[in-house]
């Protein structure tokens, strides 16, 4: 499904690392509008793909959903963690 083109997605590198060589990156999400955790993940490999500097890497989703949760229960619905490995 395309991305609306709309809609602003962007994302900032976490200071804990993935494993390798990766980074966990923060995606930030308009947060007047609650996003399911399906919804902000296609969201994300979209913008990544769009990019095309950082490459998403293999994570189970039960890790992501963890690390999404450990940013804080406030902003659950408008921010996701996702693993990246990106040019420097």
């Amino acid at each position: 499904m395309p991305v609306d083109p709309s809609v602003t997605v962007r994302h900032v590198a976490s200071t804990e690392s993935a494993g390798d060589g990766a980074r966990w990156h923060l995606f930030l999400f308009d947060p007047r509008e609650e996003r399911s955790l399906d919804e902000r993940l296609r969201l994300a490999r979209a913008e990544v793909a769009r990019e095309g500097r950082c490459e998403w890497v293999n994570r189970p989703r039960s890790e992501i959903v963890e690390q999404t949760e450990n940013q804080g229960a406030a902003y659950a619905e408008t921010l996701l963690a996702a693993p990246l490995r990106c040019e420097v």
